[in-house]
């Protein structure tokens, strides 16, 4: 890459500030944020003052708009006119800003801080001699001395002059406008890049750069990328998909996925070395982004739901989501029953191989050729790929650390089992934030380290220690006590102590728990973990009955899915409520006017399994026949028998617990609910159904329906 050298070139203080009035002079939104202090401001200005140099400004000067920053604190900048060369700042960003700043009086709140720095408050000191080296341009008014405001020395004028007769004498009035004529005469040293491309620019702000901020991949693909016409911000909407993703806690995904992911869906040569990146065509990128962000949110929500891994935390690497989204774009549905055997077996010899811990670009460009065959419904081979566990006995001498790949896959079989609370057999609600460190309050160590500390044992760390459990438990309930003690306990509490410890991977009987055996428990726990493992890498792993109705639940209610823990049994009171009854008839009249969708009875709002015994202890014929019988008469009496079709019941196993599912699906026509001798018309509306009026009920279905 060869330049003409510039030819440097001066501009004086009115013409910096007029230019960036008219939006000519712009700063690019990859320079970092405005970080000086209000005294180096100040300083700055008093050498300005003085005559001293500041330096030389970098500006390249282009027709090409890329994205910048649009305005200085309370001060707008304004876009630049069509058919005006603009001039973005490669160097001296927070001089120029400093100098804008100041000559307006601007009020700005930094990045991370709370107050607002008024630079309207810089002042100059009229009774320290210019020639002398103390700081005229201050911060602070000072005491028993004589001072100007320097928005005012800037801004002098015969106009500000007569304005201040009255507070100054006419010796400080000539002061005042020398030091104003000091400001204006300044000449800034400037150097003009006329290359119009904008990986010269990029390149020469990277090298000018070397002892400050570095430019990320991801930075310079946004300045590429944006297109204000197109409405294209890669920055702007990567924040946008990151929002979406923290809503799901899957906020830990970084942003040189979706580059991998352009890189390899768009180049030619599917690899995504930075060089590849660099050279993907920007409307490319952009006619692609939409349908790339939704294959990624397929990704994340694959991992949520098939493999339940319910945090970005969790993921041994955040670059598996790379070759799954490319499976997604390429496919447009959701995988075949042996694409999901192999995808599985695909994610899990990643995870147990520290595959992507180092080489990231090169082993993601082999990897998609293996997505490519499970797309062709081909098993890949994995013969230059070695797993990193040969028996149990590897995995017990695996020291446990959050952020090692390795560990993180076996949480993510931790995690799969949807680990319950020993102490009453509810979700163990897993968090982001809580999984960063290996001393988090999820974390907890089945046979306590402290309890441990005077055993003789080998790793009291091991991976086979670690459960999952709320910060509560580990905190209060535990704490340094033995296996066999707070087992016990929990077990006066919870009858069914044993399904949450197998829902740990562990077991009351034969993991010396009651004898406080720690090597027995290791040997036990690594051998169902390392044989769970192992059916993944072999095919061996057989899906959970009812997939689709546990990915409905994993995923939570929505406008398509409700829960209800039960059908007329008030939990509360204990006794039959017929509110209850046409709760469930109104939801299933929203689902009909709606798109459809599913009610799950006998699962409360923590997608706990409550199951049916206490509805069907209710009923006169006590048994799933009775409770399908009595649902249909309720969808008869408030809703009508027409519309029976709709309606689909079944009765599917979910955590060994029989609950209803009942699958609506989207009415021809408008569905009316009959209560307390009136007409109501129901529609869903995000997790809720929602009465209409009969205004809104009338545009809905023309809308909805049309003209039917």
């Amino acid at each position: 890459m060869s330049f003409e050298q510039p030819k440097p070139d001066s501009k004086k203080y009115s013409d910096l500030i007029n230019e960036i009035q008219k939006g000519i002079i712009k700063i690019p939104k990859f320079q970092r944020d405005f970080v000086w202090t209000i005294d180096k401001t100040a300083k700055l200005l008093d050498s300005i003052l003085k005559g001293y140099p500041i330096g030389t400004f970098i500006l390249w000067q282009t027709d090409e708009r890329i994205n910048d920053i649009k305005n200085v604190g309370n001060l707008e900048i304004p876009d630049t006119p069509d058919g005006v060369k603009v001039q973005y700042v490669l160097d001296g960003q927070q001089r120029i800003t400093s100098l804008f700043a100041a000559y307006l009086g601007a009020e700005i709140r930094k990045s991370g801080e709370k107050k607002i720095t008024n630079y309207g408050s810089i002042v100059v000191n009229l009774d320290v001699d210019i020639n002398d080296n103390d700081e005229q341009v201050i911060t602070e008014e000072p005491n028993g001395e004589k001072y100007i405001s320097l928005c005012d020395v800037l801004n002098f004028s015969y106009g500000k002059a007569k304005e201040l007769s009255s507070w100054f004498s006419e010796e400080e009035l000539e002061r005042i406008n020398s030091y104003s004529t000091a400001f204006k005469t300044y000449e800034f040293s400037t150097v003009v890049l006329r290359k119009e491309d904008i990986d010269s620019a990029i390149e020469v702000f990277t090298r000018i750069n070397t002892g400050g901020q570095t430019l990320t991949l991801f930075e310079i693909m946004s300045a590429k990328t944006y297109d204000e016409p197109q409405k294209f911000d890669m920055q702007v909407k990567w924040e946008e998909f990151i929002k979406e993703l923290k809503e799901v806690k899957y906020e830990g995904v970084s942003s040189t996925v979706v580059l991998s992911l352009l890189a390899l869906l768009l180049s030619r040569t599917k690899e995504c070395k930075r060089k590849t990146i660099l050279a993907l065509e920007k409307q490319s990128i952009i006619d692609s982004w939409d349908d790339i962000i939704s294959a990624l949110k397929d990704s994340v929500d694959y991992f949520r739901t098939t493999y339940r891994i319910p945090v970005s935390q969790l993921l041994p690497y955040d670059s598996l989501l790379v070759p799954f989204a490319y499976f997604f774009y390429q496919s447009k549905d959701k995988p075949k029953s042996d694409q999901r055997k192999y995808l599985e077996e695909f994610f899990w010899r990643m995870s147990l191989s520290f595959r992507y811990s180092s080489s990231t670009e090169s082993k993601l460009a082999q990897d998609i050729k293996r997505i490519d065959m499970i797309l062709n419904n081909q098993r890949p081979e994995y013969n230059d790929i070695k797993i990193y566990f040969d028996s149990p006995q590897s995995l017990i001498d695996t020291n446990f650390s959050a952020g090692n790949s390795y560990c993180k896959a076996v949480l993510c079989l931790l995690a799969y089992q949807e680990p319950k609370d020993f102490q009453d057999n509810g979700r163990v609600i897993l968090d982001s934030s809580w999984l960063k460190v290996a001393s988090s309050k999820n974390y907890h160590h089945f046979f306590p380290r402290a309890y441990l500390k005077n055993k003789t044992v080998l790793n009291s760390n091991s991976l086979m220690n670690i459960t999952f459990v709320s910060s509560h438990l580990n905190k209060r309930k535990i704490g340094a006590k033995s296996p066999s003690q707070y087992i016990s306990d929990f077990q006066d509490e919870n009858s069914q102590i044993n399904k949450a410890l197998q829902s740990h991977l562990i077991n009351l009987n034969g993991f010396g728990i009651e004898s406080n055996d720690y090597e027995t428990f290791l040997q036990a726990r690594s051998k169902l973990i390392y044989d769970e493992l192992k059916a993944r890498i072999e095919l061996d792993h057989k899906e959970p009955a009812n997939e689709e109705v546990q990915e409905l639940i994993l995923v939570g209610e929505s406008e398509a899915v409700e829960f209800k823990s039960t059908l007329r049994y008030d939990l509360q009171t204990k006794v039959v409520n017929k509110k209850l009854e046409y709760v469930v008839a109104k939801t299933i009249s929203a689902f009909l006017n709606s798109e459809g969708g599913n009610l799950f009875i006998g699962v409360d709002d923590n997608r706990n399994m409550l199951g049916l015994v206490d509805d069907i202890a209710t009923l006169s014929k006590k048994n799933l026949d009775g409770f399908e019988l009595h649902l249909i008469d309720l969808v008869k009496k408030y809703i009508g028998g027409e519309y029976g079709s709709h309606v689909k019941i079944s009765f599917p196993i979910v955590e060994d617990t029989q609950i209803c599912r009942i699958k609506v699906s989207k009415s021809g026509k408008p569905v009316f609910i009959q209560y307390e001798g009136s007409e109501h018309f129901f529609i869903r509306t995000g997790c809720s159904s929602q009465p209409l009026s009969r205004e809104e009920q009338s545009a809905y279905e023309k809308s909805h329906w049309g003209n039917k």
